[in-house]
């Protein structure tokens, strides 16, 4: 197992993308911290998780909020006695351009997408650094690098998630590896439901032809959060079907 041993924090683990890697984190040995504000399906993951035969907790984690995320890695090292793997997956966004977004919006979307992956990778170094070496993986977007008309704020937080990536990694090296996966459309509630989401356009441009799955993402985290990624940081993981290769 890839991960034996090794405690992991998810940040928005009650579905989509981080359900996903909560589950593969334990499936290959992590002992897992499951932090989500969704409390009903934050424990569901937890609980399939142990139900599974691994390790988990979950810990209601409002990422926007300070307290929230000291509570959070405090709860790694108290139950796990310590933290090996930080994966900032935690996001909000909503559309709108940059004419139309509201302050309220705006404000939201950095702190919850952009500021929570500094504040969390700020109060995780220490105990990361008690290990004499650790992982922080960030969820940035295909977005990140590439246009979206309409969704402004998401797209600003973002890219601020790429650039603190590759800053953080600078800084923290050669203890702490920072590395980030930028996620193509992948199938998930927001984007599934979302009726605004025009997914037959945007599978044009997709040489795959489909739309990617958790798991997929799920793999690739693995393999970042693992010993054999030990000389990848500060850089990103495109795992978008071939849709920026256009």
């Amino acid at each position: 197992m890839r991960l034996a041993g090794k405690v992991a924090i998810v940040t928005g683990a009650a579905s989509g993308i981080g359900y996903a890697t909560a589950k593969r984190f334990a499936e290959e040995g992590a002992r897992v911290v499951v932090a989500d504000v969704n409390v009903r399906e934050g424990n569901a993951c937890a609980s399939q998780i142990a139900a599974a035969g691994g390790q988990a907790i979950f810990v209601e984690t409002d990422v926007g909020k300070e307290p929230d995320l000291r509570r959070m890695v405090e709860s790694a090292f108290s139950t796990y006695g310590g933290l090996d793997i930080l994966h900032n997956n935690a996001y909000w966004a909503e559309p709108g351009t940059a004419i139309e977004t509201t302050i309220e919006n705006w404000q939201h979307t950095l702190d919850v997408t952009l500021r929570a992956v500094w504040l969390a990778s700020s109060l995780a170094v220490p105990y990361l650094r008690r290990r004499g070496r650790g992982v922080i993986l960030n969820t940035a977007s295909v977005h990140s690098i590439v246009g979206l008309p309409g969704h402004a704020a998401y797209q600003a937080a973002k890219g601020g998630v790429m650039s603190l990536t590759r800053a953080l990694a600078l800084e923290l090296a050669p203890e702490i590896r920072v590395v980030a996966i930028l996620p193509g459309s992948i199938d998930t509630l927001p984007v599934r439901d979302d009726p605004r989401n025009r997914i037959e356009e945007f599978l044009a441009n997709v040489p795959m032809g489909r739309i990617g799955q958790p798991e997929e993402i799920a793999s690739a985290a693995v393999f970042l959060a693992s010993d054999e990624a030990g000389y990848i940081t500060g850089t990103g993981l495109v795992v978008d079907g071939g849709y920026t290769a256009r």
